[in-house]
């Protein structure tokens, strides 16, 4: 992909986020998993609300899928891999987008592709536990 292909770095985007949103799903089996995967499904559906705002995506739509379309079920060793796999795509969306913004020639396209990426790392940070507002805390 060219760093000047802007529509192509929103759709990769996209399908990405559309794959890492069906992997949480699949991830959200396991209980260690669980409390993560709540606070990620709310940044997943900002980023996807967002993304279809981009007049590069010519209005294309972002259908992230229902939990009761999900029968994978990952515990265990698979679950710890899928969320390394949406941490990597947090990652590379992150420095897609960036570089997508940098070049986008309309104003629009590239406010959202900047605003994408906050919200890219947010989702990072969600499935790391780092950002303070996405911690589990028990109670006390």
């Amino acid at each position: 992909m060219r760093p000047e292909d802007v529509a192509g770095a929103l759709v990769a985007v996209r399908d990405g986020l559309v794959a890492a949103r069906r992997c949480g799903l699949a991830v959200a089996a396991d209980p260690r998993w669980t409390v993560r995967h709540r606070k990620a499904e709310m940044v997943e559906w900002v980023l996807a609300d967002h993304l279809v705002r981009a007049p590069a995506l010519a209005g294309g739509e972002v259908t992230l899928v229902d939990p009761s379309e999900v029968t994978e079920r990952l515990t265990g060793p698979g679950a710890d891999a899928g969320v390394i796999a949406i941490i990597v795509f947090s990652q590379t969306a992150e420095t897609v987008l960036r570089t997508a913004g940098d070049h986008a020639q309309a104003w629009e396209n590239r406010a959202v592709c900047r605003h994408c990426t906050l919200l890219a790392r947010e989702l990072r940070e969600a499935w790391n536990g780092e950002h303070p507002t996405y911690r589990f805390r028990p109670p006390e």
